[in-house]
């Protein structure tokens, strides 16, 4: 049962939900351009709610000229796969974890930097300020467009199925999922925790058939893939934000005359901004579902966990492993960490 719900929202969500979307035509005539967006997330994340609507906006904005078919859910392939398509040409836009995608623009892990940001307006104004354009800057270099706007992800808590998380050593010997990601590995390594790469598609049957205890996501995430029916405890840990970086290929995008260019900037751009916004108002309010589905949740005080990351060196090795001046972008929103 589980698996075929897996599927689900792999295929028939993206099939039905967006079959439609795309369809309408300049003028007598199929789409001049035809783009495929992809991301890892279900139709009803407020990132994919608000990117149907900026299609159909750019659709009607360009007269069918540009047509912009949706694959969510991973339906394209992992993250990796994705990744490398975007950078072949094989697909032409991408939403992607700023966290994945610092596989290969390494600044773009910077923004998953665990207890560096305060708050989700903290966090935002470094995704979308300074940190952000020297991210965009790093994918030019790469063959990727950068769009201006990140679509906020929320923060990350961690949930599991052995034991609510009230201290450091609570994490001892936890198998928890992580995304395939640089910083990821070493911020739960740090508490001495087994951490586990597998992609977000994956991680249902994972949690299903005991291969991870745990995983840290948002807690709409949790919802959206109904991984509560395999973790029972929530600890409200916020520690490392996830920005939905929005990417064109290079080449794809200077094939768009500049009129399209400036109708899919503005649109998804404000999509970014809008679903941000629902994300956050989420993440406010979806405790109380996950509670009324059985789950546990617990605050735990903070700021032993700052203090082992610290102590554990992980600052000042990463300050070390990336270039300075990204470092630099970094602390302008979160003051000095080392």
């Amino acid at each position: 049962m589980h698996l075929s719900r897996r599927r689900f929202l792999a295929s028939g969500a993206a099939a039905g939900a967006f079959a439609s979307v795309g369809i309408l035509r300049w003028p007598g005539e199929a789409a001049q351009f035809t783009f495929k967006l992809a991301n890892d997330q279900t139709p009803t994340h407020p990132m994919n709610v608000a990117t149907v609507d900026a299609i159909k906006r750019i659709q009607d904005g360009s007269g069918g000229q540009l047509e912009i078919k949706l694959f969510p859910s991973s339906v394209l392939g992992g993250d990796p796969q994705m990744i490398a398509q975007l950078r072949s040409g094989a697909l032409e836009l991408l939403q992607i974890g700023n966290n994945i995608m610092g596989s290969v623009i390494p600044s773009a892990a910077l923004l998953s930097m665990p207890f560096a940001f305060k708050n989700p307006q903290q966090y935002q104004a470094a995704a979308n300020g300074p940190l952000g354009a020297y991210i965009g800057t790093a994918g030019a270099a790469i063959g990727v467009r950068k769009f201006e706007t990140a679509f906020y992800g929320g923060f990350f808590e961690v949930q599991n199925r052995v034991r609510p998380i009230n201290v450091p050593s609570d994490l001892k010997g936890l198998k928890i999922r992580v995304p395939p990601g640089p910083i990821d590995v070493g911020t739960f390594k740090a508490f001495d925790a087994a951490p586990t790469v597998i992609t977000l598609g994956e991680v249902y049957v994972s949690l299903q058939t005991h291969l991870i205890d745990g995983i840290e996501v948002p807690l709409p995430t949790v919802r959206n893939f109904k991984f509560y029916e395999q973790v029972k405890y929530c600890s409200l840990t916020h520690h490392s934000g996830l920005s939905y970086l929005l990417f064109a290929n290079g080449d794809a995008w200077q094939r768009l005359p500049k009129n399209l260019q400036e109708i899919v900037d503005r649109e998804l751009n404000a999509a970014a901004a809008g679903a941000s916004k629902s994300m956050a108002s989420q993440e406010a309010s979806v405790e109380t579902e996950l509670t009324a589905d059985g789950m546990a949740f617990n605050r735990p005080a903070l700021e032993p966990f700052s203090q082992v990351i610290r102590a554990s060196g992980l600052y000042k090795q990463l300050r070390e492993q990336y270039d300075p001046k990204g470092w630099d972008m970094l602390e302008k929103t979160t003051g000095k960490l080392v």
